[in-house]
């Protein structure tokens, strides 16, 4: 039998046995070969790491630098170190940014003739690369900055527009707002007449009496006293030439003429020094046009308007003229012009934009009076507050029977809405819970909300950037809408659109 050892005695033993061993290693020098700074060194050091090796043979490391094996490797006989040195630079180039080229079509020019309205300049950018060196050998290139030294210009061309803008009679008065001045289509689309040259239209107040003989316009000239909003003008269409006078109103925020043409209802403000520029009084005033002047008595005197009140509220006339309907912020409701008694009809949380703007319903009464079309602030899409809710829904009320009803969910918070003998025509987002930045597209659908189609912009379009500014036509056989700064008409039933105009800054139109 052997004897049992304690392990005290045997961790000794060990000890004993190994330390002379690897004194002996240590004492006799290992060969290894390193490799560094293009030089191979075949040495024989007393190390145990590759660390101690690389110090012994009075090689030094940078931050950067690779070794292969990695320093904390145990030594062994005919190894080979390998030091890789790693450095970094930093080189700035400057890159030429290509311009783009826009395209405008002029009705003017002939097929296939062009004309170089801007030349193009190409901009600049200037990048920082850094690039890793391995042994003075580049290993990687990295862009660590993109600085934006100066912006491209479009280079702008013109292009016939032959078979693309279509001439076509119309009926009734055709007036528009561009260059900051009205023009009139006068028959033929091709028939463009300029009406005014004053160049401060504000585009706020732009409407044509129900006869289409008398224009109201709104002037915002940027030498007016900072008390003064603007002030509003009228056009007698039939005078020969043309004459612009003032109607004796100012700092009017909305004006529009009752249906029987006899009357105008407006609501004013006044400048106001931070965004948006002004400040809505919330009232109601009732004029009548005669030998060029608006002589008006107040309906509703000034109010708060409710949250979001300084911005203002909309209005739209009955068939009838015997009542306004109003929007406010959150709700919307009927004002009795006899009795001067405001209905409500439907009440909504407001929508709380955060901003310097203020959402309130667009509004359309149907041809016989009995029901409204409103646009209203929808309930959350999840948990979030109700005023902080992004959906809007076309509801219609109907304004003597005490009811109203969503007819169609979810349309975006500028989605406009126009009733027609032929039905509902109204926008809808491509994008409904981010409504105020989405793309609109025009739909039609029927009073009940049935056969619903699209209808505008053509497919491959981008849509409207807002609320679909649209006009019925007098004979009942089109829509006219405004969109991307030019006049389309779409006849109804067929849907076939034509374009009318070229202008490309069209900012208002009325048509009656």
């Amino acid at each position: 039998m052997f004897p049992i050892l304690s392990t005290r005695f045997r961790s000794g033993l060990w000890t004993l046995v190994i330390a002379p061993l690897l004194i002996a290693c240590l004492a006799r020098p290992i060969p290894v070969t390193i490799v560094a700074d293009g030089q191979r060194r075949a040495v024989y050091l007393r190390a145990a790491t590759v660390r101690e090796a690389l110090t012994q043979a009075g090689i030094s490391l940078g931050d950067l630098d690779q070794v292969s094996p990695p320093e904390t490797a145990r030594i062994a006989p005919g190894m080979v170190i390998t030091v890789t040195r790693i450095t970094q630079t930093l080189e700035i180039q400057e890159v030429r940014i290509p311009f783009p080229r826009q395209i405008l079509k002029d009705a003017r020019l002939a097929p296939g003739e062009t004309r170089l309205i801007r030349r193009g300049e190409p901009g600049l950018e200037r990048v920082t690369i850094r690039i890793t060196w391995a042994d003075g050998q580049p290993m990687e290139r990295q862009e660590i900055q993109r600085e934006r030294v100066r912006d491209p210009v479009p280079e702008i061309v013109a292009v016939s527009l032959l078979g693309e803008v279509v001439s076509m009679p119309i009926s009734g008065t055709l007036v528009f707002l561009a260059r900051r001045d009205a023009w009139q289509i006068a028959g033929e689309t091709s028939r463009i007449l300029r009406l005014t040259s004053l160049g401060d239209l504000d585009g706020r107040i732009f409407t044509l009496s129900p006869d289409g003989r008398f224009l109201l316009f709104s002037r915002a000239s940027s030498t007016a006293p900072r008390s003064l909003l603007n002030t509003v003008w009228g056009l007698s269409l039939g005078a020969d030439p043309p004459r612009p006078q003032p109607v004796g109103l100012e700092n009017v925020l909305w004006l529009e003429w009752a249906p029987q043409g006899d009357r105008v209802a407006f609501a004013t403000g006044e400048p106001s020094p931070g965004p948006p520029g002004w400040r809505a009084h919330n009232d109601l005033w009732i004029g009548r046009w005669a030998d060029g002047r608006i002589e008006a008595r107040r309906v509703l005197t000034p109010t708060a308007g409710g949250p979001y009140g300084w911005w203002g509220m909309t209005w739209a006339w009955s068939p009838d003229g015997r009542r306004l309907a109003f929007g406010r912020t959150d709700g919307i409701g009927v004002l009795d012009l006899e009795s001067r008694k405001a209905i409500p009809l439907l009440t909504f949380p407001v929508y709380e934009t955060r901003s310097a703007w203020a959402w309130v319903p667009a509004l359309s009464w149907s041809p016989d009076g009995r029901y409204l079309a409103a646009l209203a602030h929808g309930p959350p899409r999840s948990g979030e507050p109700p005023e902080q809710s992004t959906r809007f829904d076309l509801w219609i009320l109907a304004v003597d029977e005490g009811w109203a009803r969503p007819l169609i969910e979810d349309v975006g918070l500028w989605a406009g809405i126009l009733w027609s003998p032929q039905g509902l025509f109204f926008g809808q987002a491509h994008q409904p819970e981010a409504g105020d930045a989405s793309r609109y597209d025009l739909y039609w659908v029927d009073h009940d909300g049935s056969d619903r189609r699209r209808l505008f912009p053509p497919e491959g379009e981008i849509g409207f950037g807002g609320q679909p500014d649209m006009r019925w036509a007098p004979d009942g056989q089109g829509l006219l809408v405004r969109y991307q700064g030019d006049l389309y008409y779409i006849a109804i039933p067929s849907g076939q659109v034509y374009r009318l105009t070229a202008q490309g800054d069209i900012a208002a139109m009325a048509w009656r």
